[in-house]
């Protein structure tokens, strides 16, 4: 408080007043009083329009005096604070109290919130972690919570948008006086600026927590460049053509790669953004899981993995959670983690951000509006971003353009309604070179608005406390898109879409073949959280249980095929048709939870719990999951923690529903320039494939830890054990058939075919197709070690570091096919051999060094940040890769014996090719360095360098004679803020 308001407080309290109070109610009379006496009184105005009261008149009386003759009798009581009086309920004391007492009654603790300025602020969110209470304040900053009388200190939480969270440890014996919780506006003038993710234990052991601090100070241009900052990761400049997407504790590229980051959840406000009804691919029996892409630069879609991080701004984001250990019961639909993203409602100040970084710029605005005391609050946010991958072609671009609104108001006293609408447009470009006589182009196009909403009942009940319904519905447009000219011989074309024998026709080899893809993906999910408390003994058990319900459809054209241009005709004897997205039904996974979090004694000291148990029912089957997160706490320094979850991911529509497989095998291929001369008699076949028996990614995961807080050091260290099992993958089935023979003349320039008496056994590498399958499993084992540093405050610097070690192994339980060439199946009556299953094994040992300098008195805060790589290795598994046996063509199984060395089959067949599948990076760092400026609370300035001092290492890998960079040249971001 200034000098200044302090005079006006003690003014106003030693002054004398003259005060008419007509009889009324008390709300009515603390109105009166506030206009007269210029003081801010804050009261619960529902419980004070209940209450009347006589008419009283004051003459020269202090507001003590006013106030106690007022309040005298109402059951009310007050604190003066400053220009600040609050009015609040007393505690009932009872001189004989009765014999029986069924259980001791709660304290009921009331708090306000207020600005810099003390001013009132409504929805800051209020949560005690002892009891699980969580509830906003209401239009006047206040806030009532009920506090067991038996818990001896309780942990208070208070957040609210653009200001620094405040956490306070209140005593038994403060319980019933009111708190007041003046909360800061976030600047770099504040002491203790958090600059990156640090370990706390909220809704797992081993979550790590982005607050807005460290979202502001990351000069993020998405999502991917505040998660570089977790263990294990790289910090790079950004990178927004190519796809970006998360993977959790596993060292593993690739097929494991892709799981474990389908397998991660994003939650935004409570709602899962979800990919499950993405479907942008090619067929997967013809290509496997390629989606759409462009030769030398690669897919933007990602139907196969989670999400793309670069579509995700943070602008607007207040806090993000990692979970990357064992998650609430609450969350399904997850094997490998989550992310959760909260936002909040509020009033707070124009925000303009202006962002460079190489050929990428990005412009963010955000706003809070107090709409008044009826009306709540609304907050607004934008994002619009453009890239270019080379400003000289022009030719490959990424834009992306957000916005958001939310609404937040209360409807009576204890019911807070928030209403979201966002609405996201993405594009990848890659435009036609004129140098290009492929006329090559590609783009990617997204389109999605997004509307959820939020209600949460608060009940005052012995039992019953909380209700919370929320509802998310996503729709969107999708297009992929990719051409390719060619200039060749004429084509023979097949275009049935059934099963038989027909003639088909030749297309000039001259033509622009396309890719085109279009998808309407539709999301929604629904959850709903009951929670309550129940007291055993002296054990509080703050339970919550509910449901959830994930809905996903995709009402799209789906693959639009031209069959007068294909891109790859009679590739493997297969071709493409079209095949609708709309005509697949929706995916409907739902889930149901029980969690229990209560704290005990144990051995005298503090045991904490957290046991939850999940049943979900994805693609129809049902699995139950327990989850446990533990702590025990062994003094005020150190504890030991233990965690233990099961979670599994349902098959996303991509997986549920590829499309058909037709196989187009020509029985008369004859062309000549004369129509009359010419014929292409072929045979489909067309494959249906049913993966209705498909089964839900499973994972499983131990944890255990120990934590350390010193005050001035910090530190924390977790070991995992993740096995995962029933992986997503595609695996090669061979196919033979038996056609009939056909023969042609030519008879007055005529061209007649006829069948012939002969049938032909069609054998070929060629005929093999693609199957989705349970068939992969991992293993993820690694240690986490967290340091933080308070600042030195002679060098103002503070420190930290986090090392990791990872070591993954990976096998796809489907044995490997090698076709027999000709020589083998004429000699030895061999179609294909059959090899070890697809073995890997990965380990990682990665570290990072942070240093902050911070002089809060000029606003300025230096960064550097060091990313250390120790080792990366990828190996093969397999200890031979010789065949184990052979199949003949009547499809009869023989397995080579332990002395087949000599055997002509098996030295035939020889090793698979896995000449590719070793890799290494030796050990290498960078250096990153931030500087950061901050005017007068209103102007921010930020520079980032990245390897700043230009080092370059490149790794050169005989096998496939290709060069890689580990380290890019050095870049600088820049980026200018500005608050009104």
């Amino acid at each position: 408080m200034t000098a200044g308001a302090e005079s006006h407080a003690r003014q106003s309290q030693d002054r004398r007043y003259d005060i008419n109070i007509k009889a009324g109610t008390l709300e009515e009379a603390l109105r009166q009083i506030s206009s007269i006496t210029r003081l801010s009184l804050t009261y619960n105005p529902n419980d004070a329009r209940q209450i009347r009261i006589k008419a009283m008149v004051a003459r020269q009386e202090s507001i003590q005096l006013i106030l106690g003759r007022l309040l005298n009798g109402t059951g009310y009581t007050f604190l003066v604070n400053g220009p600040q009086v609050l009015v609040y309920k007393e505690r009932t004391h009872h001189a004989n109290p009765p014999v029986v007492k069924k259980t001791a009654e709660p304290i009921l603790l009331t708090g306000k919130v207020v600005d810099e300025k003390e001013q009132p602020l409504e929805f800051a969110s209020v949560k005690i972690r002892e009891t699980g209470s969580l509830l906003t304040t209401g239009s006047e900053g206040v806030f009532q919570l009920e506090i067991p009388e038996h818990l001896p200190v309780i942990r208070i939480t208070v957040t609210y948008v653009g200001k620094r969270t405040i956490e306070k440890v209140i005593e038994r014996k403060e319980y019933s006086r009111p708190q007041l919780f003046r909360m800061q506006d976030l600047s770099l003038s504040l002491e203790g600026v958090q600059v990156t993710g640090v370990q706390k234990a909220l809704q797992s052991n081993s979550s790590i927590v982005f607050d807005r601090e460290a979202i502001e100070q990351s000069q993020a241009f998405s999502m991917a460049d505040i998660l570089n900052n977790l263990p294990g990761k790289e910090i790079k400049a950004p990178n927004l053509h190519q796809v970006q997407t998360l993977t959790l504790r596993t060292s593993a590229d690739a097929a494991a790669g892709m799981n474990n980051s389908l397998g991660t959840a994003f939650i935004v406000d409570d709602i899962l953004l979800s990919n499950n009804a993405n479907m942008q691919t090619k067929s997967i029996g013809k290509y496997g899981r390629t989606p759409i892409s462009q030769a030398g630069i690669g897919s933007f879609d990602v139907p196969f993995t989670g999400l793309d991080l670069r579509d995700i701004p943070v602008n607007n984001i207040e806090r993000i959670e990692v979970i990357s250990g064992i998650a609430s019961a609450q969350y399904g639909d997850i094997t490998n983690g989550a992310v959760i993203i909260d936002r909040q409602a509020g009033k707070n100040a124009l925000q303009l951000g202006i962002g460079i970084s190489g050929y990428s710029t990005q412009y963010s605005l955000s706003k809070g509006l107090a709409l008044g005391k009826k009306l709540g609050a609304l907050n607004l946010s934008a994002n619009y971003l453009k890239s270019n991958q080379n400003p000289t072609t022009n030719l490959q671009t990424y834009g992306r353009m957000n916005l958001g609104l939310m609404w937040t108001d209360h409807f009576g006293k204890n019911i807070k309604n928030t209403v979201s609408v966002d609405y996201s447009f993405r594009n990848d470009d890659i435009r036609v070179d004129p140098e290009d006589n492929r006329e090559k182009k590609t783009y990617i196009k997204s389109r999605n608005i997004r509307i959820s909403n939020r209600t949460a009942f608060t009940i005052h009940h012995d039992y019953l406390k909380r209700i919370s319904l929320s509802m998310g519905y996503s729709s969107g447009s999708q297009e992929s898109y990719t051409q390719y000219a060619f200039n060749s011989d004429p084509k023979p074309v097949a275009d049935k879409d059934t099963t038989g024998i027909y003639e088909g026709y030749y297309i000039p080899g001259i033509y622009t073949s396309i890719d085109h893809i279009m998808g309407k993906p539709e999301n929604f999910n629904g959850n709903l959280v009951i929670n309550g408390e129940v007291t055993t003994g002296q054990i509080l058990h703050q339970l919550s249980t509910g449901a959830n319900l994930y809905i996903s459809n995709n009402g799209g054209k789906g693959v639009i095929v031209n069959p007068d241009a294909p891109r790859f005709a009679n590739q493997n004897f297969q071709n493409e048709r079209p095949y609708s997205f709309n005509l697949m039904p929706a995916i409907i996974n739902s889930g149901f939870f029980l969690q229990d979090n209560f704290e005990s004694t144990v051995a005298g000291r503090t045991l904490t719990t957290n046991a939850g148990l999940r049943y979900d029912v994805q693609n129809g089957q049902g699995t139950l999951q327990p989850r446990l997160n533990m702590g025990y706490r062994l003094n005020k320094a150190w504890q030991l923690t233990f965690g233990y979850g099961l979670a599994t991911k349902a098959p996303t529509m991509a997986y549920r529903y590829p499309g058909p497989i037709y196989f187009d095998l020509p029985l008369l291929e004859v062309y000549n320039a004369d129509p009359a001369r010419r014929v292409f008699l072929v045979y489909t076949e067309k494959l249906l494939p049913d993966n209705s028996s498909l089964k839900p990614m499973r994972s499983s995961q131990l944890e255990g830890g120990v934590k350390y807080n010193g005050g001035w050091f910090n530190s924390s260290l977790f070991a995992y054990y993740k096995r995962n099992r029933n992986g997503f993958s595609t695996t090669e089935q061979f196919k033979t058939f038996q056609l009939p023979v056909y023969d042609y003349k030519i008879e007055n320039d005529q061209l007649v075919y006829w069948q012939t008496d002969s049938v032909a056994t069609k054998l070929s590498a060629a005929l093999r197709y693609n199957r989705v399958t349970n068939g992969t499993s991992s293993n993820d084992i690694g240690v986490e070690w967290f340091i933080n540093t308070q600042q030195v405050k002679s060098i103002r610097t503070s420190f930290s570091m986090v090392t990791s070690f990872s070591f993954s192994d990976f096998t796809n339980n489907f044995q490997r096919l090698k076709f027999a060439d000709a020589d083998l199946q004429s000699l030895h009556n061999v179609m294909y051999g059959v090899y070890p299953v697809t073995q890997y094994k990965y380990w990682s040992l990665s570290s990072k060094f942070n240093t902050t300098t911070h002089i809060p008195k000029l606003g300025f805060i230096v960064n550097i940040a060091t990313d250390v790589f120790f080792t990366r290795q990828r190996k093969s598994r397999n200890g031979s890769q010789m065949p184990l046996g052979y199949a003949d063509l009547q499809s009869n199984y023989y397995a080579f014996g332990p002395h087949s060395d000599a055997d002509p089959v098996y030295l035939a067949l020889g090793a698979y090719d896995t000449e590719d599948a070793d890799g290494s990076d030796p050990f290498y760092l960078n250096f990153h360095l931030q500087v950061a400026k901050e005017i007068r609370k209103k102007i921010r300035f930020s520079v980032r360098a990245y390897n700043i001092f230009n080092l370059r290492s490149r790794v050169y890998n005989p096998a496939t004679d290709a060069v890689r960079s580990l380290r890019e040249p050095v870049s600088v971001s820049g980026e200018i803020s500005f608050k009104f």
